[in-house]
């Protein structure tokens, strides 16, 4: 099954995560019960969130730095999205959808509205952790 996540996932992951953040990543992601699907677009925005001076308060840099570690080892990452269309109405989320598409993933999970009222487009599945977790 081929997944994108949102950025504000893999965040919240590090930061605090729920259960079904923890299992998205440590039991279905890590444990290659799912595959991930990435772009550069979107590990730049990781990247960025990570480096954020606030940030430092509540992520260490070693654990930011392993979670990109272990996206560069483990995920598809697809080339450049180039010119992404408008999906949504935050033109900041479009490049998930762009990579989702891209990358034949059958789910989006996220927890960003903008994102989940869009339900399916184009064959992927909007979902939130928790659903997710929930249907497995």
């Amino acid at each position: 099954m081929r997944v994108v996540f949102d950025t504000s996932v893999l965040i919240r992951y590090l930061i605090r995560p729920s259960t079904a953040i923890r299992t998205l990543i440590e039991s279905y992601w890590l444990e290659n019960g799912i595959v991930m699907i990435s772009a550069p677009e979107l590990i730049g925005e990781l990247r960025e969130g990570l480096g954020r001076e606030r940030m430092c308060n509540f992520i260490a840099p070693e654990d930011g730095q392993a979670l990109l570690d272990a996206i560069q080892a483990k995920a598809v990452i697809l080339p450049g999205l180039g010119t992404v269309p408008t999906y949504t109405r935050d033109s900041k989320d479009d490049k998930f959808i762009a990579c989702a598409i891209a990358g034949n993933a059958e789910y989006l999970i996220s927890v960003d509205d903008d994102i989940l009222a869009l339900d399916t487009l184009a064959g992927v599945q909007m979902t939130t952790p928790h659903a997710f977790v929930a249907d497995r």
